[in-house]
């Protein structure tokens, strides 16, 4: 077991309260690595001079003293990104999973709903903010075929690369809140994980200024709010709001994407289809599509 991958097991185990180094051995054996307990010991001293864990000795009820491990704050935030790393995968192998359904599950319920956004639009812009998924490349190609379309953007991380075989798509580096376009020049926004935004309030302001008058946004957050904010059994919404919270960083949840929408734009609507939660705003005059 290679050091990194032991390191991250310690911190699943750790994450459930205080434990000791022969509870972590224990629990690793169950798991099918077998290893030494000096070396388990090791790695944990290891842990603890690089601020993942803290330990302390603690009375025991018969015999000597024993040292307790859990995680401090940085050790929090370590374990956000491991749970990160398995939502996503999830998350990921679930998308490609409804959107390779045949149509009448998801695709064309979706389609209608987008046909609100980039019908009879001249320029629209999807605007990214995790590496191309099949749902990124469903949408991209309705953008590109559209009818009465002029220019369709892709406004991606720079770290992030765009292999698409298109030649009707001009891909800009940009993020939620830094859009690189002139004032009131599209038509229309789709812009998926927007709970993502480091700053909402800033993101729907730049959305804002680069929409024209009677322009539309379509903020998509998938496995957001499905089950209402309330539903304890809802697995998405969990697994969401875990992985933010394990990382140190704010969920923004259905209501307050809601209402950061509703501040900025004219109108605001949310529906959900399948795996998403939509949220429809734009500025007046309404267009009415076709």
């Amino acid at each position: 077991m290679k050091k990194r991958e032991l390191k991250r097991g310690i911190i699943r185990i750790v994450s459930g309260g205080d434990t000791y180094g022969y509870e972590i051995k224990r629990r690793l054996a169950a798991q099918g690595e077998k290893l030494q307990l000096s070396y388990i010991y090791k790695t944990l001293k290891e842990m603890c001079n690089e601020k993942l864990l803290q330990s302390e000795l603690r009375e025991g009820d018969q015999g000597p003293p024993r040292r307790q491990y859990h995680l401090t704050p940085k050790g929090e935030k370590a374990l956000g990104v491991i749970f990160g790393e398995a939502t996503e995968l999830i998350h990921d192998y679930y998308e490609e999973y409804v959107t390779g359904l045949p149509p009448e599950f998801f695709s064309e319920k979706f389609e209608m709903m987008m046909h609100e956004v980039y019908g009879g639009r001249k320029n629209v812009a999807l605007v990214i903010s995790e590496p191309l998924t099949r749902l990124h490349r469903l949408i991209l190609d309705k953008l590109c075929t559209r009818v009465g379309g002029e220019r369709t953007y892709l406004i991606k991380p720079s770290h992030i690369k765009a292999d698409l075989d298109t030649t009707d798509l001009t891909v800009l580096d940009g993020w939620f809140e830094d859009i690189p376009m002139k004032d009131k020049s599209l038509d229309a926004i789709v812009a998926v994980d927007v709970q993502d935004s480091e700053n909402l309030e800033a993101s729907c302001k730049e959305f804002r200024r680069v929409l024209r008058n009677g322009g539309i946004l379509v903020g998509c957050t998938p496995f957001m709010g499905l089950g209402g904010a309330n539903d304890p059994l809802d697995v998405g919404e969990f697994m969401k709001k875990a992985k933010y919270t394990l990382s140190g960083r704010p969920y923004l949840d259905r209501e307050t994407v809601r209402k950061a929408f509703a501040r900025t734009f004219d109108y605001v609507d949310v529906a959900n289809i399948a795996f998403m939660t939509a949220f429809v705003a734009g500025l007046k005059p309404i267009k009415l599509v076709a």
